[in-house]
């Protein structure tokens, strides 16, 4: 499978690729394409062509551990220095609980992160680096109308992550 060949490297290339491919791994947001709109770090902002894709760390971190959620959460968090990094086991099954559809507002995260007496706008920026969240963008009246209803800023969760965490 193309994920585990290049889980390490943590590219695809472009010349392993077709138009197929790359909609389902971005749609499931297991390899995203590196290219992105206004050097946006939203998956949404991510031009969708045939190019190199991008698998994040978690993915590669849940390929490693043969898809053992949890586990893969506790060896990123640990491997990035965190203190008790069992904590994000609980910060992202919370997450997941709370969502809407795939999406979280900033302030149910920093809300979760209370409990563990953690940071959450750092937690939130681990979140993002790990690929578990990424700032939820699109257009303007939509994003407004469900920030409106879910809170502001949006976040989206990953959404294979969110089918293994369901399981």
């Amino acid at each position: 499978m193309l994920l585990e060949k290049y889980a390490e490297s943590g590219v695809i290339p472009e010349r392993e690729l077709d138009h197929e491919l790359i909609l389902f791994f971005d749609s499931e947001k297991l390899a995203l394409p590196v290219s992105a709109r206004r050097d946006s770090l939203s998956w949404s902002m991510r031009e969708i062509s045939l190019q190199d894709l991008e698998i994040p760390y978690i993915i590669r971190e849940l390929l490693k551990n043969n898809c053992d959620w949890k586990k893969a959460i506790r060896e990123y968090f640990r491997r990035i220095g965190e203190i008790r990094p069992e904590d994000f086991v609980e910060i992202v099954e919370e997450l997941i609980k709370r969502k809407k559809e795939f999406l979280i507002s900033g302030t149910e995260i920093v809300d979760i992160c209370k409990k563990y007496n953690r940071d959450g706008g750092v937690v939130i920026a681990e979140l993002k680096g790990a690929g578990v969240i990424s700032p939820y963008s699109g257009c303007g009246r939509v994003v407004s109308k469900l920030e409106r209803i879910y809170g502001s800023p949006l976040y989206e969760i990953n959404r294979f992550l969110i089918k293994l965490v369901e399981g």
